[in-house]
């Protein structure tokens, strides 16, 4: 290349040192694994155990609720006095299997009239009926297409099935399903329509309508068929529904011809005796209609004694790692063992696996155990005196104070929980939320208000000034919409009725708000 005003434009490859950091396998599977949750980790011990023949892993029975290890699993665990899932799952088994191994010798034989269930097994229900035990595995939908088949001919069972089957999270059909099931099983609407009422006949009260308004009348036709007729409440859920949800009050009183007062008395009783949405806490004796939330296991179990707090993480003491004696021996004496080079290969390999393997669990260990003393230094107020004494606190805080980097921190607390000395399992979130003592204080301040003349946003923030917590109006509203508390015209009642109305199992308030994934969320799907 010719030279240009005097410079060398040659170009001379060279080599030249530079350091750059190389991230090694050990290291990517450590950051994978801290960031796992609980059960994510547990599908993954699982896996790895049936990948490699060289990791082998013991699950020691643990306390259901502290999740403390159990030295005799049919003991109450020794720190909470909580009886063990291993108890109840090894006595239902026993059941089962008793009761399996008695249906076999039924054939012909007498034994069965001398079936009797194991000690035990009694403490499970009421009824020691087996078959009322084994009932309960029927899967959510199974019981109400039972209970409906009962009701239907033959002929129009495959449309109580596809009605069944099309029902939401919250008990509803589809506002088309009459039209979408004729269309679909080529029969009549008619028909469609004579099993959707042997549907809605069901309970719980109101499963089958095509939306909340259906539901209410569903539940108000029920009162008046038991005596409890209320045509007023009738009136309005037909024909003023969304003008009581916004309590237009008094124009609704107007139209009618009734005072504001009684059309507030009527919208109470609704709130309080009607269920919006039939599938929610609906527990009966034939099968659970609505799904129940698994309780959250802690990742660490946070103790007190003599004054002082510390930290245990669950998994390391739930699980024993350890990687297979012949596989180590033969590791270690490979050269003398004379196998081929496959052999080799495959003992090799599958041993540094299970080593890399435990050494990144430990890794993740020590990393939440680390963690979790620095947020007891760091939190020791909240944990002491409740939200009100949290102090404001980040992740990056936490990894300068253990010499760790941000990300490492926040893998570690991510989608982890934490049960406090009080018993409360909190999610490793709230030891970060500086909003939780402004959280407190405005439901304390709510909690005295006046139901007749409930505060204004801008009236709660000068309250909580007075004491010190200084805040926007719009950060209250902000919380408040957080905490699931409504505006204070929502609030507002004239009918000296309660703010909120006791919830009753399966009577919940009206809420305001639904997402979308609770709204196609399919929990009655029959399998057919």
């Amino acid at each position: 290349m010719r030279p240009v005003d005097g410079l060398d434009m040659r170009l001379d490859p060279t080599l030249a040192p530079r350091q750059a950091p190389v991230i090694s396998f050990r290291q990517i599977a450590a950051v994978r694994l801290l960031q796992l949750s609980s059960q994510e980790l547990e599908t993954t011990i699982a896996r790895e155990q049936m990948e490699d023949p060289a990791f082998e892993v013991e699950a020691r029975p643990c306390c259901s609720r502290c999740s403390a290890p159990l030295d005799n699993p049919l003991a109450p665990c020794p720190f909470c006095g909580a009886g063990s899932v291993a108890n109840t799952d090894r006595v239902r088994e026993e059941a089962t299997a008793s009761y399996e191994g008695a249906s076999e010798a039924a054939d012909g034989s007498e034994n069965w009239e001398r079936w009797e269930a194991p000690s035990g097994a009694a403490g499970l229900a009421d009824d020691d009926d087996p078959m009322m035990r084994l009932s309960s595995t029927l899967s959510p939908g199974e019981a109400l297409l039972k209970t409906l088949s009962l009701a239907v001919s033959s002929e129009e069972y495959p449309i109580a099935e596809y009605l069944v089957g099309c029902l939401d999270h919250h008990g509803f059909l589809p506002e088309n399903i009459v039209d979408d099931a004729a269309d679909a099983l080529c029969c009549e609407a008619e028909q469609v329509e004579r099993v959707l009422e042997a549907l809605q006949r069901l309970d719980p009260p109101g499963v089958g309508a095509r939306g909340a308004q259906e539901c209410l009348l569903i539940q108000l036709h029920r009162l008046r068929e038991a005596g409890r007729s209320h045509p007023l409440a009738e009136l309005l859920v037909r024909d003023y529904l969304k003008d009581l949800a916004f309590r237009h009050f008094r124009e609704v009183a107007r139209e009618l011809g009734q005072t504001p007062r009684r059309i507030e008395e009527e919208w109470e009783f609704i709130r309080r005796e009607l269920h919006p949405y039939p599938a929610h806490g609906y527990d009966p004796d034939m099968g659970d209609l609505a799904p129940t939330a698994a309780p959250v296991r802690p990742d660490v179990v946070i103790r007190k004694s003599g004054g002082n707090y510390y930290a245990e993480v669950v998994e390391r003491n739930r699980y024993q790692l350890r990687v297979n004696q012949e596989y180590l021996w033969a590791r270690k004496h490979i050269a003398a063992i004379g196998c081929d080079e496959a052999s080799r290969t495959h003992i090799r390999s599958y041993v540094d696996q299970a080593q890399s393997f435990i050494s990144a669990l430990h890794q993740r260990w020590e990393t939440m155990q680390r963690v979790s003393d620095a947020l007891i230094e760091l939190q020791r107020d909240f944990l002491e005196k409740g939200q009100s004494a949290l102090k404001p606190l980040t992740r990056a805080d936490v990894a300068r104070h253990i010499d760790l980097h941000e990300s490492t921190v926040s893998r570690a607390t991510d989608g982890k929980f934490a049960l406090l000395p009080d018993g409360r399992v909190i999610p490793f979130d709230d030891f970060f939320d500086s909003s939780l003592p402004v959280k407190k204080a405005l439901r304390e301040v709510l909690a005295g208000e006046n139901p007749r003349r409930p505060y204004s946003d801008e009236q709660l923030a000068r309250m909580l000034a007075r004491q010190g917590i200084v805040i926007a109006r719009r950060t209250i509203a902000k919380y408040r919409e957080e905490l699931g508390i409504l505006p204070s015209r929502l609030r507002r009642t004239r009918a000296g009725a309660p703010k909120t109305a006791p919830a009753s199992p399966g009577t919940p308030s009206l809420p305001s708000k639904v997402s979308k994934s609770a709204r196609r969320a399919p929990v009655y799907a029959v399998a057919r």
